[in-house]
This record gives structure tokens, C-alpha cells and sequence, in this order.
């Protein structure tokens, strides 16, 4: 198990850093979308056909 864990150590590193960046991208663009359309008198609301 030890010499998988070492094979694949740097991949496994990338992978967590990869996320960890595209999580704290998400949540800025989120952030930057709400302070965008803090102060006007949009109200957005989601579109489709209705189910029920």
C-alpha cells in the first residue's frame, strides 16, 4: 500500500490542489456575481417549464 501511495503521491497532490483551486474559483465568480447585482433592482429568477 506504502508504494502506491508513493508512486502516486504527486498526482494525488495535483489532483487536491486542482479542486481545491476550481472550489475557490467558483465560489469568487459566485461572489463577484452577487456584489455585481447588489444594488440594483434585478430579481432573478429561474426560467423552465413548470412540472407540476
Amino acid at each position: 500500500m506504502m508504494e502506491v501511495i508513493k508512486r502516486y503521491s504527486m498526482a494525488l497532490v495535483f489532483l487536491f490542489l486542482v479542486i481545491f483551486l476550481m472550489l475557490i474559483a467558483t465560489l469568487g465568480v459566485k461572489s463577484f456575481g452577487d456584489k455585481m447585482l447588489e444594488n440594483t433592482d434585478l430579481k432573478i429568477t429561474p426560467t423552465g417549464e413548470r412540472i407540476n
